[in-house]
């Protein structure tokens, strides 16, 4: 940095040359004089903004003036993961279905401090839940906070944390039992929920009514069901045989009794017009045409060759234009159901057949499948390791299923997984490591501009819910002086929103020519994305947000939903993986 001194008459203009425009200065002026009353001490702008003063004559003067740090967003961390000592666990309901789990080495209360300050860094993390007596559920956090929801409302679940380092494992924390709230539906969800849901008919004469749907043309006397006998008047017989007798009488009476008024079904949710392909009931991948043993084009979007080896199969069948899709995938893989296992020994043979599922044109994910070892496991590690600039990195995933998916991965770098058994005995011999090494990141979903990558922080913001995914939420600064709020279903599925302000409301974006396609723009995706459920606004309830009509244009604030004429969706899948570090 260099200074250019300009004197003109009474005033001294100092001009610092930064090494770009986008450095701001910070520091102070100390001013030295004949007498103690000509000493100054004149502290620049913290803000790094221009400053101007006028300063006593002759005095000398130390101008020390230096560029202020850019911020750095990376967290250095500290503190080491015990393994051998069991972490303190506290609980807190947030909904009537979800709970916020919070721990560490000393006992703290829930969400304790900010967020912000958290260590990313700083070890892995293995939750497991359950209802009482049930399966354990297990779920991975690389944070001392996560959020577990999908829970049943009034129910008591038994919590257990236990910290990860490298391929080991420490002790799991002492149970905690924790009862979650009773389910209470709001007006505005009632609202959300009448939107989705078709209404039911209430039986005739009484409150029973929910098991019942609306039957159509009631009034036909041919109708059968409730009505056989046309001359019927005293008892009305359910479905289910049981009758009740009364003083939704005659038989005109009963037929205009409280009935509601006939509706239709409302037909099913639209997608996107990007296809979708999703898996025939009962097809896997092992019997699915779509899998091969080769891709259909051995070379990437890039021209780089796609990984082939005995223990890797494709999924050829995602057109360039359809953004990735870890749900779609997934559905090929069935989910496995196991009753309470009584073991006696920890596992003894290794998980056998470890296969490698990716997806042509999705570097960011896989899916790892394999055979069952024995009757002694009840739960699997899964193991992935990749070597970077750090040395090599270790994540951990624990599953009571033969397959997981694997996402955040980088592209064009090579990793090594391996998935390991264990029970509450202990653990078994591992399974014999495979390689993969990922394609090259396709430029039709994002552009990668060097030094100038988004960076999502994982920040708590408030939203105006309507939203499918209840996982975690990152922000980040756009180019339209705004601030993207994201909410995870995983890394390729998620809900978006804006807000004009970090602490602020964080708002649904509506479309007024589609139903949101093009907001993949706001995480810098150029596809058009496929998005959840499609209603038109007079289903959707009416709330405020944002709102544009087609992509590049500035967003503008108002009522969506409801007779504004645009939509809004409960989640999108852009291409792009949130937060985009494995």
């Amino acid at each position: 940095m260099k200074v250019r001194i300009n004197a003109t008459g009474d005033t001294i203009v100092l001009k610092f040359v930064r090494p770009n425009p986008d450095i701001k200065l910070e520091g102070y002026i100390l001013g030295y004089g004949s007498s103690m009353f000509s000493k100054q001490f004149i502290q620049l702008p913290e803000n790094g903004e221009p400053y101007e003063t006028e300063i006593d004559a002759e005095p000398k003067y130390l101008v020390a003036v230096q560029p202020i740090p850019t911020n750095d967003v990376k967290k250095h961390c500290t503190g080491k993961v015990n393994l051998d000592k069991p972490l303190h666990l506290v609980i807190d309901s947030i909904t009537s279905t979800s709970v916020l789990l919070s721990w560490g080495t000393y006992l703290k209360t829930p969400y304790e401090g900010n967020i912000m300050n958290d260590c990313l860094e700083d070890g892995h993390y293995t939750i497991r839940y359950r209802e009482r007596n049930r399966k354990w559920i297990y779920q991975t956090c690389p944070t001392t906070d996560t959020v577990i929801d999908n829970l049943n409302p009034n129910t008591p679940y038994e919590f257990g944390v236990r910290p990860n380092k490298d391929d080991r494992s420490g002790v799991w924390s002492k149970p905690v039992i924790h009862n979650t709230n009773m389910g209470v539906v709001s007006e505005k969800n009632r609202m959300t929920y009448k939107a989705n849901r078709p209404p039911f008919a209430k039986t005739m004469g009484g409150n029973h009514g929910s098991l019942f749907p609306p039957r159509h043309a009631l009034h036909n006397k041919t109708q059968p069901g409730l009505f056989k006998n046309p001359g019927f008047v005293g008892a009305t017989k359910t479905s289910f045989g049981e009758k009740r007798t009364d003083q939704s009488q005659d038989k005109n009476s009963i037929l205009n009794h409280n009935l509601p008024p006939v509706t239709t079904k409302p037909s099913k949710p639209k997608t996107t017009s990007a296809p979708s392909v999703t898996a025939p009931r009962f097809e896997t991948w092992e019997n699915s045409s779509v899998f091969s043993s080769v891709p259909a084009s051995k070379i990437d979007a890039m021209g780089k060759e796609r990984y082939i080896a005995p223990h890797v199969v494709y999924k050829t069948d995602k057109k360039p234009e359809e953004p990735c899709s870890i749900t779609t995938s997934l559905s090929y893989f069935p989910e496995e159901e196991g009753g309470e296992q009584n073991v006696t020994n920890p596992p003894r043979t290794p998980p056998s057949n470890l296969t490698v599922v990716t997806v042509e044109g999705c570097p960011s994910f896989i899916i790892l499948d394999w055979q069952k070892t024995d009757n002694e496991t009840t739960e699997y590690e899964v193991i992935s390791t990749t070597k970077g600039p750090d040395g090599e990195q270790v994540s951990i995933l624990v599953t009571n299923q033969t397959h997981t998916a694997v996402e955040n991965l980088k592209p064009e770098s090579s990793y090594e997984f391996k998935v390991k058994p264990k029970n509450e005995l202990g653990e078994g011999p591992p399974s014999e490591p495979v390689s993969f090494s990922t394609e090259s990141a396709d430029p039709r979903v994002s552009e990668n501009v060097s030094g100038k990558d988004a960076i999502w922080t994982q920040f708590p913001f408030k939203t105006d819910a309507y939203s499918e995914c209840n996982g975690k939420q990152y922000v980040k600064r756009t180019w339209y002086r705004k601030f993207v709020g994201i909410q995870l279903c995983n890394s390729l599925r998620y809900k978006i929103y804006l807000s004009d302000s970090l602490n602020g409301k964080f708002y649904n974006i509506g479309d007024q020519t589609g139903h949101g396609e093009d907001h993949c723009q706001f995480v810098d995706s150029f596809l058009d994305g496929r998005t959840g459920t499609q209603l038109p606004a007079d289903q959707l309830p009416s709330r405020p947000g944002f709102y544009r009509a087609v992509r590049q244009e500035p967003v503008h604030f108002g009522q969506i939903g409801g007779n504004s004429h645009v939509t809004y969706v409960a989640w999108y899948e852009c291409g792009t993986p949130i937060p985009g570090k494995w």
